[in-house]
């Protein structure tokens, strides 16, 4: 089976007990199950000695689980899966500092899935995350390496319905991959137990710290047998995790790749100074710049940072989607699995995306602010470069954020680049083409830019002549617009005539004597013949009081009461004529004069009392 051998002896005592079976070997567990907070922080003292392998057959996996790896496209084990493999397989608690982005999960999975015996219907398996991207990662992962043998994994997190995680344990799955809320819900409701436990494995254990899960994760772990193999994985060992893992191990094994802060080589990192407003800016020329495989990885500070980013970035003709903790369950697990298709061309996030999140496409990663420390950095542009790929770390720095980014540089001592503010590519809206009017202009867009900056020419007067001289001769000129008269201008000086907006026509002796000349319509008009003159209308200059009065208009006679239309009665009408008593059609009757009345009488006066 792969595991420790067991003394054959008869268990009849609780299994949960805080002595487990075989006596109290770690003091994680108090009594009662309330986890003990003692332990030494005593600094690592890691192997960094990687081992000379070269491929992952050289270790005892079984074959299955070698044709997974091989099936996922992974031919040469990472630094640290190297130094993990062998102890993991051996039976021995493993803790692991690694870089971000080195194959942690696989350097636990591979060897847990090859001790783990397939036909046991029991949780043999239990590995906690700290979020559930995180959980969803690692169990497609386990998926992948146990499909084969017939390894089921189920996967208890928050935000989704208890139904199907129930009906999953109900199945009969080995191995366990949650977050500690959802796995402490359905512990109390003895949905899920760990008595035959015999792996565990925490990942990001110190993001578990950062979130407030380290209490829960000791609760957790005080629920599994004492003889269990503990393997705890993580970037960085504040304090409160190097307890943990003191506490939760039995000598394990450190091993390290890094000390300190440090990420992957193949990442270029480099930042940009800028002013708040001109962030997205910058971001979306980024985003234009760049090529059809690049994908972009936006981190914020702030929910209502991204959802900010989001309105101004969504006019973009790519695929930009945000993920942050406000979003339901389906909706996180629908972006990432669109974003790790490559459906996505940039993704908007807080922290919640940036820790163990493996998306093999991800080429760039914008800090669209400063992260709070160089931890948060590291796990940012850890998302890039996995896996022996290059990729690229911007940072976006604004004024009030030097300072912080100043110590950053001071704590990591990497080479981070300062670079200019990309300038525009070209690819905004075209300029409108406008054809030269002029045919002897040589320079083609010069005479264009002359024209447009020339101002318009008042050219009416011109074309009002020439469609007075395509008129026939006989037609009366077109009367000039309302907008055209002055009528506050005398008549002597305006000819006789309306004139137009530039004022009264000075007199053409040409014309004064009769003379032919060309008509327009800010001349005086021509004397017409009784044959071209326009017919005028009945009355046009009698006087109202001379004219004739009309007739008056006879009123069409009524037609009789047989004929007229009769339409549709409405019910309430129907009732009201049932209740006078008289058919739906019939005239109204006759209202009855009102009876005369009695004249009132005065009544007498009453008698005056009479005197004393």
């Amino acid at each position: 089976m792969g595991f420790r051998s067991k003394p054959a002896i008869a268990y009849h005592g609780p299994v949960n007990s805080p002595k487990g079976r075989f006596g109290s070997r770690r003091s994680s567990a108090g009594r009662g199950g309330a986890p003990a907070k003692s332990g030494s922080a005593r600094a690592l003292a890691p192997s960094t000695e990687v081992p000379d392998i070269g491929a992952f057959r050289d270790w005892p996996l079984v074959p299955a689980v070698q044709d997974a790896i091989a099936a996922m496209g992974i031919t040469s084990p990472t630094p640290i899966q190297r130094l993990a493999i062998g102890p993991v397989l051996e039976g021995r608690d493993v803790i692991a500092k690694a870089e971000t982005g080195t194959g942690k999960t696989l350097a636990f999975g591979a060897p847990m899935m090859s001790k783990i015996d397939a036909s046991r219907a029991s949780v043999l398996g239990l590995v906690l995350c700290p979020t559930r991207e995180l959980a969803q990662q690692v169990a497609s992962v386990l998926e992948k390496l146990g499909e084969s043998r017939g390894i089921k994994v189920a996967l208890i997190v928050g935000g989704e319905p208890m139904g199907p995680q129930i009906d999953a344990l109900k199945r009969g799955a080995q191995i366990v991959v949650g977050t500690p809320g959802r796995v402490i819900d359905l512990y109390g409701q003895r949905f899920l137990a760990f008595p035959w436990t015999e792996f565990v494995a925490l990942d990001e254990a110190d993001q578990m710290l950062e979130i407030g899960f380290i209490d829960d994760v000791r609760k957790i772990l005080s629920y599994t047998p004492e003889e269990r193999q503990t393997m705890l994985f993580s970037a960085t060992f504040p304090d409160e995790v190097l307890r943990l893992a003191r506490e939760a191990t039995r000598n394990p094994v450190e091993v390290a790749t890094a000390a300190g802060h440090a990420t992957v080589k193949t990442i270029h990192q480099s930042w940009m100074e800028c002013a708040r407003a001109d962030r997205a800016l910058a971001l979306t020329r980024l985003i234009e710049q760049s090529t059809a495989d690049d994908v972009f990885l936006v981190f914020c500070d702030r929910r209502t940072e991204v959802d900010q980013l989001m309105r101004q970035l969504e006019r973009l003709p790519f695929s930009v989607k945000a993920l942050h903790g406000g979003f339901d369950q389906a909706s996180r697990f629908r972006v990432m699995s669109a974003f790790r298709t490559g459906e996505v061309k940039a993704l908007v996030a807080t922290d919640v995306a940036s820790r163990g999140l493996d998306v093999h496409l991800v080429s760039h990663v914008v800090n669209y602010s400063v992260p709070q420390d160089a931890e948060d950095y590291t796990h940012r542009i850890g998302r890039t470069g996995r896996a022996g790929r290059e990729g690229t770390a911007i940072t976006l720095v604004t004024p009030e954020q030097v300072g912080r980014w100043r110590l950053i540089l001071r704590q990591t001592k990497w080479d981070v680049v300062e670079t200019a503010l990309p300038e525009r590519s070209g690819r905004g809206r075209p300029a409108p083409r406008v054809a030269a009017r002029s045919p002897h202009a040589a320079d083609g867009a010069a005479a264009v830019a002359r024209e447009l900056r020339a101002p318009p020419q008042r050219d009416e007067p011109r074309r009002r002549s020439m469609r007075a001289e395509q008129q026939p001769a006989g037609d009366s000129p077109r009367p000039v617009a309302h907008a055209e008269r002055r009528p506050h201008a005398p008549a002597a000086a305006r000819g006789g005539h309306r004139g137009t907006r530039g004022g009264p026509q000075a007199a053409d002796p040409a014309t004064a004597e009769g003379a032919p000349r060309t008509p327009r319509f800010d001349a005086p008009r021509a004397p017409q013949t009784a044959d071209a003159a326009p017919a005028r209308r009945p009355h046009a200059a009698t006087p109202p009081s001379e004219r004739p009065s009309a007739a008056p208009r006879a009123r069409p006679a009524a037609a009789p009461e047989h004929e007229r239309p009769r339409r549709e009665m409405s019910t309430r009408e129907r009732l009201r004529l049932e209740r006078e008593g008289r058919a739906p059609h019939s005239p109204p009757p006759k209202a009855q004069a009102p009876s005369p009345r009695a004249p009132r009488t005065k009544r007498p006066p009453r008698p005056s009392p009479p005197p004393r």
